[in-house]
């Protein structure tokens, strides 16, 4: 492993791959590209991994949020190329400004007092879990990173009148759940039957046999709206809600064509059914787990495996930007300390942006990674009690309009319990809150909404004067600090660099590794995004997912 503070020169001089930034899809991309046989430089101004995907301590989170909100002092949007030499236009390296509308309240800062805030590691692009079966999994064990994670013990939906109903997402759930009629148990039964065998006739489980065909969902049924198909299977609206919300994990109204900018249909729908139904039968009790030491966990970890296949990084080391003064092409990187370092290929974290020279023509934006969704409000809480009793970690989604009639996309929260992983004092939970949005209004107020539907918020710290006063609140969790905060969804594509992607709205990583690998196959077309390797299957101790009871 091969590490450089930010006075010591590095060597080489030339790499085929320079990335500025420690994000996840970054760290992905170096990685991999270390893995390929190429010479990789990741550099990063910062002291610490995982940019907008970083899991902070309690002040350097507040700290990070607050610098990528308000502009720097001594940068600003519209800065100018800082000197221009002989050969070079160097340009300086801004910090982008992803999030607006930052609240932060504390209603209990006797309990938070009790506590060290390094006690405490916040997730910047949650709520996020993995999937057991998802490309995030299979990501890890390709590459071959050692990473401790937790299981979510429990999967609910808000039912809009103050109830968390569980999510019947197996046999035995169904059976079990005393919420649901004899009649919605066995329509839900007989919904799922109708997707494994279609999944089965699909993956050539029943080769040969004359019900193959038969066993298959229609093809006009699959290119329809998966809310019709639901539908047409004459699905009570509970039921249909808790598919397409709570296992399909749908952003927007189905109901409600007017609002919805995304209509899933029935072939996606049911392919977001047969990652939730392997993830459950894997090893894990549950189909989602979460990192023990948070998100940027991963990306520290990613970080190690690319340092181990020769990937060369610098930390806290400040960076500019050279290009060649008369082609206006990207030649390479400066230092703080004046070293000049090249490459052929540059990628670039978000975190950052650099302006054109004056005389470039306008950036060459590509679509085809760019995130469309406008906005999501993050929330973030802590408690010192859980949502449901004897309950850790779960996950919690509100269906589009439980809340009140305008809302028109899904809220997500997760609960952590620091008993379970590291990430808060024992006795005490994170919660996260997250909800796309097209302004700030609507996500703030999807946000309260969800917020003041769960917790008891204290009246005299209660900012927006409307604590919890149904019969059982003396059960609901009580509020000790919360934030929340609005980030932009963009990823620029430059001619002359790639832009990786944020954090995006999705509970998964799903998206965002489809994106990373595009871009890895922009830069090398010829090579393969990790290929699994004997060296790789051979790592017993030293890889791999832990799950932790």
């Amino acid at each position: 492993m091969t590490t450089f503070s930010s006075d010591d020169p590095i060597e080489p001089a030339t790499f085929d791959l320079i990335i500025i930034g420690t994000g996840l899809p970054g760290s992905v991309i170096a990685a991999a590209a270390s893995a390929a046989g190429k010479t990789v430089l990741q550099l990063d101004p910062y002291n610490s991994y995982g940019s907008h995907f970083a899991s902070l301590h309690l002040n350097d989170f507040t700290s990070f949020i607050h610098s990528h909100a308000t502009p720097s002092s001594t940068a600003s949007s519209n800065s100018t190329p800082t000197s221009i030499d002989h050969d070079y236009t160097v340009l300086d390296l801004n910090p982008r400004l992803l999030y607006s509308n930052i609240e932060i309240a504390t209603y209990a800062p006797e309990i938070l007092a009790k506590h060290h805030p390094k006690r405490f590691t916040i997730d910047l692009g949650g709520p996020r879990v993995f999937f057991c079966a998802d490309k995030a999994i299979d990501l890890i064990l390709k590459s071959g990173v050692y990473h401790e994670v937790k299981s979510i013990d429990a999967n609910f939906i808000f039912d809009g009148k103050g109830q968390l109903w569980n999510v019947p997402d197996s046999r035995g759930a169904i059976f079990k759940d005393k919420s649901l009629s004899l009649i919605e148990k066995n329509k839900l039964m007989k919904f799922f039957k109708l997707v494994w065998q279609h999944l089965a006739a699909s993956d050539g489980g029943d080769e040969g046999s004359q019900n193959s065909e038969s066993s298959k969902i229609l093809e006009e049924d699959l290119e329809s709206p998966f809310v019709d198909f639901l539908k047409r299977m004459q699905l009570p609206h509970k039921i249909k809600s808790i598919i397409l919300y709570a296992i399909a994990m749908v952003d927007y109204d189905q109901d409600n064509l007017e609002f919805c900018k995304s209509i899933l249909k029935t072939r996606e729908g049911i392919e977001r059914l047969a990652l939730y139904q392997k993830s459950r039968l894997t090893n894990a009790p549950e189909a989602m787990i979460y990192p023990k030491y948070g998100h940027g966990d991963l990306s520290y970890a990613i970080c190690r495996r690319a340092a181990v296949k020769g990937c060369v990084y610098a930390e806290r080391v400040p960076v500019s930007v050279l290009m060649d003064k008369h082609s206006e092409q990207y030649k390479g990187v400066r230092l703080s300390t004046g070293q000049d370092l090249f490459s052929h290929h540059l990628v670039l974290d978000p975190t950052f942006k650099f302006p054109l020279p004056p005389a470039s023509s306008p950036p060459d934006l590509s679509t085809s990674l760019k995130d469309d969704k406008g906005k999501v409000a993050r929330g973030i809480c802590i408690t010192t009690s859980s949502m449901k009793p004897d309950i850790s970690n779960c996950f919690l989604v509100y269906p589009p309009g439980c809340l009140y009639p305008e809302q028109h996309t899904s809220i997500r929260a997760i609960q952590i319990a620091g008993s379970s992983a590291e990430v808060c004092p024992k006795g005490m939970f994170v919660l996260y809150f997250s909800a796309l949005c097209d302004d700030a209004e609507q996500g703030k107020r999807s946000l309260h909404a969800a917020m003041n539907a769960l917790l008891t918020l204290p009246v005299s710290g209660n900012r927006h004067g409307s604590a919890v006063h149904s019969e059982d609140a003396e059960i609901k969790p009580t509020l000790v600090w919360s934030t929340l905060y609005i980030q932009e969804l963009i990823m620029d594509q430059h001619e002359y660099f790639i832009s990786t992607p944020m954090p995006d709205g999705n509970l998964n990583y799903n998206d965002l590794i489809d994106a990373t690998a595009e871009i890895f196959h922009r830069i090398y077309p010829d090579e393969e995004f990790f290929p699994l390797t004997s060296s790789a299957r051979s790592l017993e101790d030293d890889c791999g997912v832990v799950l932790e009871n």
